[in-house]
């Protein structure tokens, strides 16, 4: 798979002039079989793949013609053998293709708004208090206007000054966390809220409260305290000891007095990591020394006596004393900070960050209007209406069928010139029925509908991509070609050689003399301590010992008084044996302080290396000899028909 990725992302780089410069040019340079290939395919991959030098050169043209003609005949032959209609192409085609058509499904001059917008609340820190009423998001018309009338009668209340929008949040907010402080939130930045309530805090003007705003949990009003420009981003790191609401008294004044000694140690100069390491509670953190990830305002939320302390210090090196959070004591040691960072340099972090937020559903709305005004969309609220009257009970049940809608084709909206019918919707609504209680007809379509036609609209868009963008379509042929290419290749050469046992040998056999072995010497070289040693060593290959045996008597006398190397030397591999190229054991020579001697069985002469000494060489010889020879049979099973007057046109000599 490695090998494959590779060699297509070689390929398409090759190919990523294409798109820019081939348009619909009818100009034909050449047929492959019965197959037209457009002069601007081959402009493009020529001038792209070729250094500025060889451009002009008539044999660097007429070496990459072939290569293309070869790259063509290829393709063709894939698609003869029907491999564009296997699953595992398929799917990889689909996989390719959804990834290639993900930016296109956004607005993407919404998205950089988004994205630069983000940036630009990421340097102001926000202090606000808010009040929640809940209302869930498919909740009923009747339950949100009542949660809507609720939290503008609050507002009302506060505005009118009757009571203060801190006694209010205590009093009527559903945010269990914020109301008993009045609904204060803390200080928070870009990003670190839900984008509605983001956008109301940032557009709130510090003292004012913001009209309702919806989000994910319900209706919110918005009192903004304080703006001020973000401190950035620190590193710390800390060193806890547990202490729990549910610890008894003497067990929370125990880790109190523990956490205040060990602050007492770092204070005084011992080594802040070390104590993290044997004291602290947090083993996430402890094995690290304490160390956290870099946060800024906002992302301490369930601790904001930590966070507050923590952005508190000044300078690196500072060393809170014990700050008590819900989790228990924390010592906190500043290790680094940074200011907010340039926008090109967190760009790629910020537009990961929007994409998984909720505010990226702003550019696929944005997109949806556009092709909604594109392809003159149209809706059908008669149709609609009555629809909701086929709903009954049994859809809150998961027993609603589709079948009663049968033959109903009205439509509900049209698109492009298509209708969406009654009886499309009906098998959407039919697999996303509701179980609970009985809302209605209207209920259940007023919910569904929109989705609905959010789902067929982006389809819409998704399948006319190839149509509407012919760069989109020529980089999905260019990827199809890839794929084709490589596993034809793969099937008639690469695998087909390594598989292909019995041709292997067959062609080794045919052409053993081109894999020789020069005349070897079949010799043992002897590297001993002392001259005492060779001349045992000597009298032991005189007895017949084995090298083992010598090897293992002399050494258990004496660690490393000898070692030796067998093998088949050619000429060169070794200098020793290059000396005593004869057969016999010879005199003894002194080498680095040691003596060696070499013992020659045998003067070999030159021979064929035999198919498991040469494997990896045969191989690839037999792969070049099977393309050879495909490429033979492709040329004559597709003609090719060079046009040269429109060549020297396209590429000047």
């Amino acid at each position: 798979m490695i090998k494959r990725n590779i060699f297509l992302g070689f390929l398409l780089l090759g190919f990523a002039a294409i798109s820019s410069a081939q348009g619909n040019d009818p100009l034909v340079l050449m047929t492959v079989g019965n197959q037209p290939v457009a002069a601007s395919e081959f402009k493009a991959m020529y001038y792209n793949n070729l250094s500025k030098d060889s451009l002009k050169s008539a044999k660097a043209l007429d070496n990459y013609l072939q290569l293309f003609i070869d790259f063509r005949l290829k393709v063709n032959a894939a698609l003869d053998a029907r491999l564009d209609t296997t699953a595992s192409f398929k799917q990889e085609m689909n996989e390719y293709r959804q990834k290639l058509a993900e930016p296109k499904m956004r607005d993407t001059a919404v998205e950089n708004r988004l994205i630069k917008e983000a940036y630009e609340r990421t340097k102001w820190d926000i202090r606000a208090e808010h009040i929640l009423i809940k209302v869930s998001p498919d909740a009923s018309p009747a339950d949100t206007l009542a949660a809507y009338r609720k939290i503008m009668k609050i507002r009302e209340k506060i505005i009118k000054k009757d009571t203060t929008f801190e006694e209010a949040a205590k009093k009527y907010s559903d945010d269990t966390y914020s109301k008993v402080k009045g609904g204060d939130l803390g200080y928070f930045t870009g990003m670190g809220m839900v984008y509605p309530f983001e956008t109301a805090a940032y557009d709130t003007k510090p003292g004012d409260i913001s009209k309702p705003i919806r989000t994910q949990f319900g209706y919110h009003i918005v009192k903004v305290i304080d703006k001020r420009v973000d401190v950035g981003q620190i590193e710390v790191a800390h060193i806890m000891i547990r202490s729990t609401p549910k610890m008894s008294i003497a067990d929370s004044i125990r880790a109190e007095a523990k956490a205040d000694s060990i602050f007492q140690l770092a204070r005084k100069g011992q080594d802040f990591s070390e104590l993290a390491k044997k004291y602290s509670q947090d083993q996430s953190s402890a094995k690290h020394g304490g160390v956290l990830p870099w946060f800024s305002i906002g992302r301490m939320g369930r601790v904001p006596e930590f966070e507050k302390a923590a952005f508190a210090m000044q300078n690196v090196g500072d060393i809170t004393g014990p700050v008590k959070t819900a989790y228990g004591w924390h010592i906190i040691k500043l290790i680094a900070k940074k200011p907010i960072q340039p926008f090109d340099s967190v760009k790629d972090a910020i537009t990961t960050r929007v994409m998984k937020d909720g505010r990226s559903e702003e550019s696929v709305t944005a997109l949806i209007a556009e092709v909604k005004e594109q392809y003159n969309f149209k809706e059908y609220p008669e149709a609609k209406k009555e629809f909701a009257t086929w709903i009954d009970d049994s859809f809150y049940k998961g027993k609603w069928s589709a079948d009663k809608i049968q033959g109903h084709t009205a439509p509900l909206f049209t698109l492009g010139g298509k209708n969406y019918t009654q009886e499309d919707f009906a098998q959407y609504v039919a697999k996303n029925q509701m179980n609970g209680q009985d809302k209605g007809g209207e209920y259940a379509v007023n919910t569904l509908y929109p989705k609905y036609v959010k789902q067929q609209v982006l389809k819409f868009k998704d399948d006319h991509l190839e149509k509407e963008d012919p760069k989109f379509a020529e980089m999905l042929m260019q990827y199809r070609d890839g794929i084709l290419l490589f596993d034809i290749t793969d099937q008639m050469v690469w695998s087909k050689a390594l598989k292909d046992t019995t041709g292997l040998k067959a062609f080794h056999e045919m052409h053993k003399n081109d894999y020789m072995w020069t005349e070897r010497c079949d010799a043992s070289v002897y590297t001993c301590a002392t001259k005492e040693v060779a001349k045992e060593v000597r009298k032991m290959i005189k007895e017949g010992k084995t090298n083992k045996e010598i090897f293992t008597t002399i050494n258990a006398k004496t660690a490393n008084s000898v070692a030796i190397a067998t093998n088949k030397f050619e000429k060169k591999d070794n200098p020793v044996v290059d000396a005593n190229w004869k057969k016999g054991i010879s005199e003894d020579m002194d080498k680095d302080g040691k003596v060696v001697f070499v013992d020659v069985k045998a003067i070999l002469p030159p021979q064929p290396k035999t198919l498991d000494e040469v494997r990896g060489l045969a191989t690839t010889d037999y792969q070049n000899y099977l393309m050879a020879q495909w490429m033979k049979d492709l040329h004559a099973k597709y003609p090719v028909t060079v046009n040269k007057q429109v060549l020297g046109e396209i590429i000047p000599r």
